[in-house]
């Protein structure tokens, strides 16, 4: 039986240790295209008006729903997705937002997020008109190597993203 065993482990030992990566290295291969430059890791939208639709009696606000394709499972898993308004100055308030009793929120999904306006007493909000919102899309990676910045704060995020993007053209 020592025999049988000694032979199994001293084949088993042979098998593996006789097998190695030797020879030369093979040739370099062709050059990939150039991608755009940018970095993936935080997008920032350009600020866009939104088309509100019907008011939802039932539901009791205003809501408009968007594609976002940055807005990927990782990000929604591990990374950030963060709304700023404006009232029509050179001012981002996050979302959400809240004046007098009307809020203003959102939820982020896979590909996609959507606004909501509605009244805290459940009546019918002004119609929403004018004002312009920005999206931010944080990767997990991007929000781990920036974690003492506050995502909420528009001139926070957009000097991190500033940041990024000289690093990544250097």
């Amino acid at each position: 039986m020592k025999k049988i065993l000694f032979v199994l482990i001293a084949g088993s030992a042979l098998i593996f240790n006789s097998c190695t990566k030797t020879g030369p290295q093979g040739p370099q291969g062709a050059t990939g295209a150039t991608g755009a430059q940018g970095n993936a890791n935080v997008i920032g939208s350009d600020p866009f008006v939104p088309n509100w639709g019907a008011y939802s009696i039932s539901n009791h606000w205003y809501t408009v729903s968007y594609t976002d394709n940055d807005i990927t499972t990782d990000v929604v898993d591990r990374g950030i997705v963060q709304i700023f308004k404006s009232y029509g100055t050179n001012t981002w308030t996050p979302l959400p937002d809240i004046s007098g009793i009307t809020s203003t929120v959102f939820d982020f999904y896979d590909l996609g997020f959507t606004l909501y306006i509605q009244n805290s007493n459940g009546s019918q909000p002004a119609t929403p008109s004018g004002n312009q919102y920005r999206v931010v899309v944080v990767s997990p990676s991007n929000r781990m190597a920036h974690p003492n910045t506050d995502w909420r704060n528009y001139e926070e995020a957009t000097a991190a993203i500033k940041a990024d993007r000289a690093a990544a053209n250097q």
